[in-house]
C-alpha cells in the first residue's frame, strides 16, 4: 500500500484504495455505488484513477473485471509501470476486508474531490478578481459559476423503481382531490392556469412570444405579481426597459392607475390614493427585478442561485431571450440562443422553479394571419426545449387603448394545445379574460 499521504482534508488514500480493491474482489459492489457516478477524476493518487479508469472500461465492455483482467488491460493501455502492475493490484484486494461498504468509501473520495476542486476554484477566483479588465460584478458571476458544478457533483439521483414514483404520485393526486395541496402556483389567469395542469410548476420552460408591442413584458409582470401574492418568490430579469419602467407598470396594474399619467405626473382623482395602495401591495410581495442588460447563460445561472439561496424561488422571468449574449461571441446566433434555451431548461429542473421566457416572434410572422413555431426568432431551440409556447396575437381594436388578444398555445406538453382570447387595456397595463371568439379568422367576434 501507498504511504504518501496528502492532507486528510483533501484526499484520503485508505478510502481510494477500499473502493478499488472492493471492487477487485467483488464485481458486484460496483452496482451498489453506480448512481454515484465515481469517475476516474475523484481519485487523488494517478495509479488509481488508472486502475478505476481499467476497471469501467472492463465494465462497459461487460468484461468480467479481477486482478488478472485489470491487470491486462492496464497492460494494453501502456499503463503496467503508472498503475504499479498486478503487485500493486494484488495488495489493494489482499487489505480489504470485504465490498460490504464501499458506497462509504467511495463517498468519501468523492467528498475529498470536492474538496480539492473547491480550493482550485478559489485559485481560480483570486485571479478573476484582480482582473483589471473584469469588474466586480461580472467577478462575482463568475465565481458563483465555478463554485456550481462542484455543488452539484455530490447530488447525483438514483434510478428509482416505477412502483415507487407512482405510490407517491398517488399520495400527490388524494391531496389535490382533498384540497390539501394545489396543483401549481396561480397566474391569476384562469384560463392559463388550466392549461397549465393548474398554474406554474417546477422544472418548466413557458416561452411567451409576440411580436413588439402586444405587451408581453406586462403580461410577464401581471404573472409574476400574482406568483408573488401566492406566496411565492419571483425574479424579473429585465434586460430592455430599466427596473424603473417595470414598476410603473406593476402600479397601474396593481393600483389601476392610467399609464399615461404616471409617466407625464398628471394625477387627478383618487390617483394618489390608488398609487398609495399600490405600494402598500408590493411591499408585501416577495418580487424582485433586475435589469442588467445582455446576460450571458452563467449570469442568469448565478442570479438565479443566489436568489433561491437567499429567498427561494418559484418564478423567473427572462425578457427577453434574444437580447441575452452569448458565452463565445465566436458562435453564431442561433449557436448562442440554442444555448441559452438548453441552459434555462436545465436550470428550470436544477433548482425546480419556473422559467418565463419572453421571446421574440420574426417579421415573417407579420405576413401570415397567425404566426407559428417557425417564427420563434434566431434558434429552432427555443421551440425544443419550451414545455409550453404561448403566442399572444392581436385579434382587434376594443377602443379606450385595449386590444383582444388571441392567446395560442402553440404546443403545450401539459395540456392540450389549443387558444383563448384575452383583453390587453394598454392604459393600466392590465390582462383580463375575455369570451370574444379568437377562432382562426374571426376577427374576434363576441
Amino acid at each position: 500500500m501507498t504511504d504518501n499521504s496528502p492532507s486528510d482534508i483533501t484526499a484520503s488514500l485508505e478510502a481510494e484504495q477500499s473502493v478499488l480493491g472492493g471492487a477487485l474482489i467483488d464485481p458486484d459492489a460496483l452496482g451498489r455505488i453506480a448512481h454515484l457516478n465515481l469517475a476516474p477524476g475523484h481519485f487523488y493518487q494517478h495509479q488509481h484513477r488508472a486502475i478505476w479508469t481499467a476497471i469501467l472500461y472492463l465494465d462497459s465492455k461487460r468484461q468480467p473485471f479481477d486482478i488478472v483482467t485489470v491487470a491486462d488491460r492496464l497492460a494494453d493501455a501502456g499503463q503496467t509501470d503508472d498503475s504499479g502492475g498486478i503487485k500493486y493490484l494484488n495488495s489493494l484486494a489482499q487489505s480489504v476486508p470485504g465490498a460490504a461498504n464501499i458506497a462509504r468509501y467511495a463517498g468519501i473520495v468523492i467528498e475529498k474531490a470536492m474538496r480539492r476542486a473547491g480550493l482550485e476554484a478559489a485559485d481560480q477566483i483570486r485571479t478573476i478578481m484582480l482582473d483589471p479588465e473584469c469588474t466586480a460584478a461580472d467577478a462575482m458571476d463568475r465565481a458563483a459559476a465555478l463554485f456550481s458544478p462542484i455543488q452539484q457533483a455530490g447530488h447525483r439521483p438514483e434510478a428509482r423503481h416505477i412502483g415507487e414514483l407512482v405510490l407517491q404520485r398517488t399520495e400527490h393526486w388524494e391531496g389535490l382531490a382533498a384540497g390539501n395541496i394545489s396543483a401549481g402556483i396561480t397566474t391569476g389567469l384562469p384560463l392559463l392556469d388550466k392549461a397549465l395542469g393548474g398554474g406554474l410548476k417546477g422544472g418548466k420552460v413557458i416561452v411567451l412570444a409576440a411580436r413588439p408591442g402586444v405587451g408581453k413584458t406586462s403580461l410577464a409582470i401581471q404573472v409574476a405579481t400574482a406568483c408573488a401574492g401566492y406566496g411565492a418568490t419571483a425574479l424579473i430579469l429585465s434586460q430592455e426597459m430599466p427596473a424603473a419602467d417595470l414598476a410603473d407598470r406593476a402600479v397601474a396594474n396593481l393600483g389601476r392607475v392610467d399609464m399615461g399619467a404616471l409617466v407625464a405626473g398628471r394625477f387627478a382623482g383618487d390617483d394618489w390614493t390608488r398609487i398609495t395602495e399600490a405600494h402598500e401591495a408590493t411591499r408585501k410581495l416577495d418580487l424582485y427585478v433586475d435589469d442588467q442588460p445582455g446576460l450571458t447563460l452563467l449570469q442568469i445561472k448565478a442570479k438565479a442561485r443566489a436568489m433561491k439561496r437567499r429567498h427561494g424561488l418559484a418564478l423567473l422571468v427572462v425578457d427577453y431571450l434574444q437580447l441575452c449574449a452569448g458565452t463565445s461571441p465566436r458562435d453564431n446566433r442561433n449557436a448562442q440562443i440554442e444555448e441559452i434555451s438548453r441552459g434555462l431548461k436545465a436550470l428550470a429542473k436544477e433548482l425546480d422553479l419556473t422559467v418565463l421566457a419572453l421571446a421574440q416572434l420574426n417579421r415573417a410572422s407579420t405576413q401570415r394571419d397567425e404566426p407559428d413555431l417557425a417564427d420563434l426568432r434566431d434558434s429552432g431551440a427555443i421551440e425544443q426545449d419550451a414545455d409550453t409556447v404561448l403566442f399572444l396575437h392581436p385579434k382587434a381594436e376594443l377602443g379606450e387603448g385595449a386590444v383582444l388578444v388571441a392567446a395560442i398555445l402553440a404546443k403545450n406538453r401539459q395540456g392540450r394545445r389549443g387558444r383563448f382570447a384575452m383583453e390587453f387595456n394598454g392604459s393600466l397595463q392590465s390582462w383580463t379574460p375575455s369570451t370574444a371568439d379568437v377562432s382562426r379568422g374571426s376577427g374576434g367576434r363576441k
